[in-house]
């Protein structure tokens, strides 16, 4: 696959923090219109590896490429337009109203000094609202929004800058089943958009469930890259995660992954 073929791809990706190594060498793409799910253990390097896509860590070695362009070759203004980042805790605003949040996202596309956007960027913000079913809610505070109602709040932040690429560190966290469901529902119509997804996850369920592919990290490294629905990779990923993995057939024909809680596997 060429470069501008995909969405974003890196190359030979080395992070580190201080003089550990965190992150060894990683090559992967990902292409428009995909969801990748990122698994693995703790301190395994999920949210590192985001964060060097994102430009917000300090690369040791290697290139992350948007479109085949290096990233190191685009300003920050265009890079912020392209490529949205979204963290496991997003800090809140006192008093910050859903409307003005999902404002300050769009930010990126006003021009240079600009305080307020133009007419064609309040469109996009109530576009934003509308893809995340907040147009009710928009003039609430962000003080007063149940945990799912926040979280759709921060992915509108992200989706009102119109990206090619959406990066989510641990979306699902602290999020009751129901706005899990939701929140990957989703992403999965984010994706018919075009837009190409990776999601750090510690819920195999809702990877195998919605994701496109899984990509296991290691220590660092990729134990594997794989179809959500190849063979062998529930004994694979209970591999990486030192636990054995259950699986069934739910009444419509999908596959439903849980732990075998009894059974301990580590070695």
């Amino acid at each position: 696959m060429k470069l501008n073929d995909t969405a974003i791809s890196c190359r030979n990706l080395q992070i580190s923090y201080e003089a550990d190594p965190v992150i060894h060498s990683v090559d992967m793409e990902v292409t428009p219109g995909q969801l990748v799910a990122i698994i693995g253990e703790n301190a395994s390097g999920k949210s590192t590896l985001l964060r060097g896509l994102a430009r917000l860590q300090k690369l040791d070695d290697g290139d992350v490429y948007l479109r085949g362009t290096r990233c190191d070759e685009l300003d920050d203004r265009e890079f912020a337009r392209r490529v949205a980042y979204l963290p496991q805790t997003p800090s809140l605003v006192p008093d910050m109203s859903v409307r003005a949040l999902v404002e300050r996202g769009r930010t990126p596309h006003f021009p240079t000094y600009a305080v307020n956007g133009s007419a064609v960027d309040r469109v996009e913000v109530d576009n934003a609202l509308e893809q995340v079913g907040l147009t009710a809610s928009a003039d609430r505070s962000l003080k007063i929004l149940s945990g799912g109602e926040l979280q759709r709040a921060w992915v509108a932040f992200a989706l009102v800058r119109s990206p090619e690429v959406l990066l989510l560190d641990e979306p699902t966290s602290h999020l009751d089943v129901r706005y899990q469901r939701e929140l990957m529902q989703l992403l999965s119509e984010l994706k018919e958009k075009g837009i190409a997804i990776i999601v750090a996850m510690h819920d195999i369920s809702l990877a195998i469930a919605f994701a496109d592919r899984v990509i296991a990290l290691d220590s660092g490294k990729i134990a594997f890259d794989r179809f959500a629905d190849s063979e062998n990779i529930l004994e694979d990923l209970g591999n990486v995660l030192h636990s054995k993995l259950l699986s069934f057939r739910t009444t419509e024909g999908s596959l439903a992954v849980v732990p075998d809680w009894h059974v301990d596997k580590t070695p």
